[in-house]
């Protein structure tokens, strides 16, 4: 099955199993209830700093970083920040929510501003675990609802609950081991970027790019991860050699895919964005529309990895026919 034939078989199971919208549409509705969790005066700070080193002429002519910049971009990042975000796990397990990607237009709601580095650490880290667990529910909705390949599709509540469990605890030591593997990467390579930045700022910003390349292809290759978690529900080893294993068979297809998908959500984002100009009633229609392309492109991820899996087992059982 091709890209184009996953994705709109992704929204056909979607549009037959509308019960599916819910979870999404009811953590946009508690990030709308809930108070702004800002951390505007940390970022502030921060973009103070970054504003006195773009002062230093020296500073600013040795940074491989447009210090003026980061120091604007910090500023207005403050202003819309929201700890509560971490509610929505988009990133691992594919969460739809208007109000994470567009926070400007929950408008002038309560706002709790935290000025403790401490306490934002510590409120980060409960929203985000709080995250993962609705992720890790919300993919196993979605599983048990794809009609494709092996694997119960009718558990009672208490095996599903345990299963969501599992995959939680197996998500965040998942995260915990990558977190410390890209630590070993990241040090060096941001002493060898700062090293090669200070010979020549040339240098630097193409190391840097080249850094970036690097982590990039990195999760390219960890992409399927947290699939393989959830729907073969594999431990955290056999998850990634299982990811690795299929995009390196399936490297250009799955960059197509990363890269049409996020298309598809990137546009379908910026329309959004005008709708929910319409006041409350274009924010309704726009949560609902946004649900429902974030679920149709999250079950598209699922039968693209179900699909590819089937054939590459086939292709084994072939060769050793």
């Amino acid at each position: 099955m091709g890209i184009i034939d996953s994705i709109s078989t992704g929204y056909r199971f979607v549009s037959q199993r509308p019960g599916l919208l819910l979870l999404p549409l009811l953590l946009d509705a508690l990030l709308w209830v809930l108070p702004r969790w800002s951390i505007s005066p940390l970022l502030g700070r921060l973009a103070d700093f970054y504003t006195e080193m773009a002062a230093d002429p020296q500073l600013a002519e040795g940074s491989p970083f447009a210090l003026d910049q980061m120091s604007e971009l910090l500023t207005v990042f403050g202003e819309t920040s929201n700890l509560a975000q971490f509610l929505v796990n988009g990133l691992l397990y594919h969460v739809p929510s208007l109000l994470a990607t567009l926070p400007g237009i929950k408008g002038s709601h309560p706002s709790v501003e935290v000025d403790s580095i401490g306490a934002a650490g510590l409120l980060s880290l409960l929203f985000g675990l709080a995250g993962l667990l609705i992720g890790a529910t919300y993919m196993n909705l979605l599983a048990q609802n794809l009609p494709i390949g092996e694997g119960p599709k009718a558990l009672t509540l208490n095996i599903l609950a345990g299963r969501i469990v599992r995959h939680w605890l197996r998500t965040i030591g998942f995260l915990v081991f990558f977190g410390l593997g890209l630590l070993m990467i990241y040090i060096p390579g941001v002493i060898g970027v700062t090293v090669l930045a200070l010979i020549s700022p040339v240098l630097g910003s193409g190391a840097l790019f080249l850094f970036g390349g690097l982590i990039m292809v990195i999760l390219l290759y960890l992409y399927f991860v947290t699939t393989a978690l959830v729907l073969d529900d594999l431990a955290i080893g056999s998850a990634v050699r299982r990811s690795i294993h299929l995009v390196r068979k399936n490297f250009w297809p799955t960059v197509g895919f990363v890269l049409l998908t996020t298309l598809i959500s990137t546009g379908m984002g910026l329309l959004f964005r005008q709708v929910t100009q319409w006041h409350t009633l274009g924010v309704a229609f726009a949560t609902l529309g946004n649900t429902f392309i974030g679920t149709g492109l999250a079950m598209s991820l699922l039968v693209f990895y179900r699909t590819r899996i089937l054939a590459m087992q086939q292709q084994e059982t072939d060769s050793f026919a």
